[in-house]
């Protein structure tokens, strides 16, 4: 949850006139080329860090490193490890509290009661107030006037064609979603007054998404909730790129202080560009983000899975009326979010366990359960999301969802092994931006998805076990009670199995006593 690269590669509201007396004001938004383009350079903008308290210790520039090709900042006299590279005061520490509070735009919207509330309340204000910034002589005009003049890299602004590339994933889903919720934001912000466009709204809640820190980590934990902040000058600092370089810096926020520090965490040469790790954990998030796909993390993948919750279920009988009560309430407690044809989203990836996982597996069940009874839904599945039922169901849950994830990966224009040949033939690269990124997004959802389907085809062999056979293969094969996976046929699948073997003893047992019951009457 920290900063983003400066620039990227070198190479639904009703609309309402909420914004009506801020126009009479006569404030203009002006468009993000031209502020960059009229503002001092970095040495004014150094100047005006130092004039706000900031300590530079270190001589910086802005240029291209030519060591990875990014444009950012550069080191113009050698650091030593542990040496503090800069310091910020509170002051420079752009909270979104402070930006509501000084944005003119936000406390008029904020004052107007006809208004309406956007579905980004933070990424909104934050934009506003950048916007309202690049006005001559505003006190943060000369760290906006830095920004980057477009973010063509990013999935908000691709091409039809870019967004291609991605072929089936459902991250085109999500991009659209996103660009609706902003478009939705504009028009509440913009009422019947057309003079902010949709293209600088666009930009600056772009510069925002890519820009923002989250200051709880940076202080160690110290902080008891989230504070999110915009920081000048770190928010230049790169990530590293696969391969070419190494993390060399890491921030730190002071809590009881408020000021932001900037540390070197090995010796940095001369003319060394600075990168940290930004601790993104998936190429979807740092491609959302931050505008890149990472090699390196393609293991790590996770991804959105779109599926409709009742397209298992039958359209008419008492089960499926009763799963519809159970669907309408948890709508109505806004403990389900739905769209009107059935679609939920989930997370997806390779675990069994924990808060996603267990919401996916959740939903998969109600797919597939048969309840005559209300009572026996409400237990199980009051909210939609059922906790684990029986051997049975489980059975049915798993592979509905190994249904899903194989009909989801076939419709992909190419294939996981045609995908990595062309990442290996080394034909395309970070260079190529949009083509380089939606290949190693596209990738990695193709091996998270056939890495699932394998392990459920696998999970499914073993509910054919006794108790006795299963708990043999867990110490043998299942036994790492580190793996969320292992964990799931630890706890949910060997509890299941030991429930059915004691359901189908009860069951002999009393099967036996019937049949000794009716020999014994035929032999009287």
């Amino acid at each position: 949850s920290i900063g983003s690269c400066d620039g990227g590669r070198a190479k639904s509201n009703s609309a309402v006139n909420s914004m009506w007396s801020l126009w009479a004001c006569g404030l203009a938004f002006l468009a993000p080329g031209r502020a960059a383009a009229t503002a001092g350079g970095f040495d004014q903008f150094l100047d005006w860090l130092r004039d706000r308290g900031a300590l530079l210790h270190t001589p910086l520039r802005v240029d291209v490193d030519q060591l990875t090709g990014l444009r950012g900042l550069l080191t113009v006299a050698a650091v030593n490890k542990d040496d503090v590279i800069f310091e910020l005061p509170p002051a420079l520490v752009l909270t979104s509290e402070v930006a509501q509070a000084g944005g003119i735009a936000w406390q008029q919207c904020s004052a107007d009661p006809q208004a309406g509330v956007p579905l980004s309340p933070m990424h909104t204000s934050f934009a506003l107030f950048i916007l309202e910034q690049q006005a001559p002589g505003a006190s943060w005009g000369p760290w906006v006037s830095m920004l980057p003049d477009n973010f063509a890299g990013f999935p908000l602004m691709y091409s039809d064609k870019e967004l291609a590339g991605l072929q089936a994933s459902p991250l085109r889903r999500v991009i659209q979603l996103d660009r609706e919720a902003i478009a939705s934001d504009h028009k509440l912000m913009i009422g019947k007054r057309p003079n902010l466009t949709l293209e600088q709204f666009q930009w600056a809640r772009t510069a925002v998404k890519s820009r923002v820190f989250g200051l709880k980590s940076l202080s160690g934990g110290v902080l008891d909730s989230e504070v999110i902040a915009m920081v000048p000058l770190a928010d230049f600092i790169n990530h590293p790129p696969d391969g070419v370089a190494k993390p060399n810096v890491v921030p730190f926020y002071n809590a009881s202080t408020g000021s932001f520090r900037l540390t070197a965490i090995g010796n940095i040469a001369r003319g060394e560009g600075l990168y940290w790790d930004y601790g993104f954990q998936s190429n979807r998030h740092s491609l959302l983000r931050y505008g890149f796909a990472s090699k390196a993390r393609v293991g790590l993948t996770d991804m959105p899975f779109f599926f409709r919750l009742i397209d298992a279920s039958s359209t008419v009988g008492i089960s499926h009326n009763l799963k519809m009560d159970i669907v309408r309430s948890a709508e109505k407690a806004g403990t389900l979010t739905m769209e009107s044809d059935g679609t939920v989203l989930h997370e997806l990836k390779l675990a069994l366990t924990g808060p996603t996982a267990e919401q996916l597996l959740g939903h998969v069940r109600f797919m597939v359960v048969h309840a005559k009874k209300s009572s026996m839904l409400q237990e199980y599945c009051g909210d939609t999301f059922c906790r684990p039922i029986n051997l049975g169901n489980e059975r049915l849950a798993l592979k509905q969802l190994s249904s899903l994830l194989e009909r989801h990966l076939a419709s992909y224009g190419t294939s996981a092994d045609e995908d990595k040949a062309t990442i290996d033939s080394g034909k395309l690269g970070p260079g190529d931006g949009a083509r380089w990124d939606t290949l190693l997004v596209r990738y990695g959802e193709k091996q998270v998805l056939r890495g699932f389907i394998r392990l459920l085809g696998a999970l499914d062999t073993l509910m054919d076990l006794s108790p006795w056979s299963l708990a043999q293969i867990v110490s043998e094969r299942w036994n790492n009670s580190g793996s969320n996976i292992h964990r799931y046929v630890q706890t949910n699948l060997t509890a299941l199995v030991e429930l059915e073997a004691l359901r189908w003893a009860k069951r002999k047992v009393k099967e036996d006593r019937l049949r000794a019951d009716r020999g014994a009457a035929a032999a009287q």
